[in-house]
């Protein structure tokens, strides 16, 4: 777990296509995302998404404020959707099924997050916000489903206007949605 200078006040869960993320790409979002400078600690699940590693992931701990503790937290997972839509498929409901029970967990009961819907270039920018808002409404329609209060989760999407820096601009992997915890 490092530190990444950033460009963003909040903790992020990203969740695109079936795919975790690994310290590279996570450098690589921190370089890309307008806005004032911040501190982010950044994280990612290497192996299964299970409850335990979520909450872990987006608690802060004593040794995280080394230097100073952190405007935002990322917690880098793969969460897939059908092409070209908002459905999600089997695997990213198992996936937010346990992202569900960490934020239900009493770790993080009663933290609010926003979750960001992003997309890749190819298309129109019209199209790319819609689907993007309307994926970030599918996290949070699942999440809240699953018992997480509404009043916790914020949606929004931003179609192709953060782009991921090092992957091309029509890469899955621009394809994604964040879950932001700001401190």
């Amino acid at each position: 777990m490092s530190r990444t200078p950033t460009t963003r006040a909040a903790a992020v869960v990203v969740l695109p296509g079936i795919w975790i993320v690994g310290a590279a790409l996570s450098a690589a979002l921190a370089d890309t995302v307008s806005g004032q400078e911040q501190d982010r600690l950044q994280r990612s699940i290497q192996g299964p998404v299970t409850r335990e590693a979520v909450t872990r992931s987006l608690v802060l701990v004593p040794e995280d404020a080394v230097g100073g503790a952190p405007t935002e937290m990322s917690l880098m997972l793969g969460i897939s959707f059908e092409f070209d839509s908002a459905d999600l498929t089997d695997r990213a409901r198992r996936d937010l099924d346990n992202v569900a029970d960490a934020l239900n967990g009493p770790e993080l009961a009663g933290t609010r997050l926003t979750i960001e819907g992003h997309t890749d270039a190819s298309g129109s920018a019209v199209y790319n916000l819609r689907l993007s808002q309307q994926r970030a409404n599918a996290v949070v329609a699942y999440l809240t489903g699953r018992g997480v209060a509404a009043g916790r989760l914020h949606a929004v999407g931003f179609g192709e206007h953060r782009l991921l820096a090092g992957a091309d601009e029509t890469d899955d992997r621009q394809r994604r949605v964040e879950i932001v915890r700001a401190f």
